[in-house]
């Protein structure tokens, strides 16, 4: 086979170009910061890839949902701390009252420490959080207690605890229905507080001794609701912890599908450039010639 110049020089072009080519993708690779940036540079890869951009984004969207579930279970739960606090200071007061040591006159004192107790409980009960108040169940728009002039407590809420969407099929309440906190196994809440309230307007310490078990029947239901939200609340706390470690690990995962490994690519910029000069000098040597040369 005869070896011509412009065979030669055929052979010189085809490489300049693929050099030129390279130089041209790595210099992408390095100011994109990807690697692979449209699906026919790397099919598999960029499928995967993909696929888990759409998996984080939608457990950002769980986390976010956690997130508030937390802001608004934290406050549920410190708002009922405080409620158990109360009870035990009422009933701390019916034991007083049920005692022969007080008379009319400390008893009907109580009572008024009693109806604002009361009173206080179910204003706290009408917690919100930006337009939703949280113990009012799905009925989020609307008070969950009213307290008329008399002191008496009409519970509007209903039986269904809000949710929030922690992943996929999992929901996980974030607060305590009214009707959850105040239907205890004695009976209604606010109805033994004020028939508290009234043994000790009535100067009744046999009553106020039966209604001692009552009350101490609501306090444990209450803390029983607390420790339920509490466990909630960890769960959420534990389910937010583990999609941000997720999230962390899918990231790596992507990076190193379609990113660019800048270490590699600066390497072969380096063989690139060096291959590319080699290939000039050849160049400069190999085609030197003129007429002259042939004269």
């Amino acid at each position: 086979m005869r070896v011509t110049q412009k065979l030669l020089f055929g052979n010189f072009m085809r490489d300049v170009n693929k050099n030129r080519s390279e130089a041209g993708r790595i210099q992408s690779d390095l100011s994109s910061g990807r690697s692979v940036r449209v699906a026919s540079q790397a099919p598999v890869p960029f499928q995967r890839s993909r696929i888990l951009e759409e998996n984080i984004r939608k457990e950002e969207q769980y986390q976010s949902n956690l997130d508030s579930g937390l802001r608004q279970g934290r406050l549920a739960q410190d708002t009922l701390d405080k409620m158990i606090d109360s009870l035990i200071e009422i009933k701390e007061t019916t034991v007083k009252g049920a005692s022969d040591s007080y008379g009319e006159e400390n008893r009907v004192s109580m009572a008024d420490q009693v109806k604002g107790i009361k009173v206080t409980l179910a204003n706290a009960l009408n917690l919100t959080y930006g337009d939703r108040y949280l113990f009012a169940g799905t009925n989020s728009d609307q008070a969950p207690f009213e307290v008329d002039g008399a002191g008496n407590v009409t519970n509007n809420s209903n039986a269904n605890p809000p949710v929030i969407k922690a992943g996929d099929g999992v929901s996980i309440k974030f607060s305590v229905t009214g009707q959850e906190l105040t239907t205890t196994p004695a009976g209604d809440m606010f109805t033994i507080l004020g028939d508290i309230e009234q043994a000790l307007i009535n100067n009744d310490g046999a009553a106020l001794n039966q209604l001692l078990t009552d009350v101490q029947d609501v306090i444990e239901h209450v803390t029983d609701k607390t420790s339920q939200l509490g466990n909630n609340i960890n769960r959420m706390e534990y389910m937010f912890e583990q999609y941000e470690s997720s999230k962390i690990s899918q990231e790596a995962d992507i990076s190193g599908l379609v990113d660019t490994d800048y270490a590699q690519a600066f390497s072969d910029m380096q063989r690139n450039q060096v291959a590319y000069e080699s290939a000039m000098a050849v160049h400069t040597t190999m085609f030197s010639n003129t007429l002259l040369d042939y004269l």
